[in-house]
């Protein structure tokens, strides 16, 4: 069953861009990062869309990449999450996340590049890429040690253990923590202030906050990608895969 990447407009110029699958919890691959990225490049060429807003399901942000496309990057030049990644990063306008559920993976990775998140609190957050053997993508070993520190990150990233919305706030990963079921209004009240703001100093506050350090980000995202394709096709990491799917059953 496809993941829907879906977008609406709501009035004042905010753009929801949904993922939806939530029978295999919004988990992503190649064909949903391509409608991600072309819904960006629309997003970003309608003079009309002023903020944007990215939610899952009710009940899931993602779950993040699908391990079979992971398994097939074994023989791969390039990671198609890095590609949306790369051009969520490049959106020059003010992003807004809403997350319920569940945030895995790349799914929390994805806030990283978001200037505005807010999480329900039942959310629970993970970046388990060393549960499979695998690396980080999407500038995370950059952007992430800057935001919540190096020994938060390396906990996050070495035990890949969940942590909860209340400890992503505290550590700044998240704007705020919402009540469960209210993440997306408190986003979409975000939007809402944000397109009452002068348009064109929103454009130049976000250029300004993040063209300092773009050399570094994208020399992170390109050190990242080259390692997890290594690890994609290291023995180690896909014999983790398999053993996960073999305890799902599958």
């Amino acid at each position: 069953m496809a993941t829907d990447i879906t977008t609406s407009r709501r009035e004042g110029g905010i753009e929801l861009l949904r993922i939806s699958c939530p029978e295999r919890r919004n988990i992503l691959d190649a064909a949903s990062y391509a409608r991600l990225i072309e819904a960006l490049d629309a997003a970003e060429a309608d003079a009309e869309v002023k903020v944007l807003v990215i939610t899952g399901s009710e009940n899931c942000f993602t779950a993040g990449n699908d391990l079979n496309d992971y398994k097939a990057l074994a023989d791969a030049e390039s990671v198609p999450a890095i590609a949306f990644l790369r051009r969520l990063r490049a959106f020059p306008k003010p992003v807004v996340a809403a997350a319920e559920g569940l945030a895995l993976g790349l799914g929390t990775s994805i806030l990283l590049h978001c200037d505005f998140a807010y999480a329900g609190h039942s959310t629970r957050f993970c970046l388990p890429f060393v549960n499979l053997a695998l690396t980080p993508l999407g500038a995370t070993t950059y952007l992430l040690p800057r935001l919540v520190g190096s020994k938060a990150t390396t906990a996050m990233l070495m035990l890949g253990q969940p942590f909860t919305a209340a400890r992503a706030g505290e550590l700044g990963l998240i704007t705020d923590v919402a009540p469960d079921g209210k993440a997306l209004m408190q986003a979409l009240d975000c939007a809402e202030r944000l397109v009452a703001k002068p348009a064109e100093a929103l454009l130049a506050i976000k250029a300004l906050l993040r063209e300092g350090d773009e050399a570094a980000v994208e020399d992170a995202f390109a050190r990242e990608e080259r390692r997890l394709l290594e690890r994609c096709g290291s023995p180690e990491a896909q014999g983790a895969i398999d053993a996960f799917f073999a305890k799902r059953g599958r």
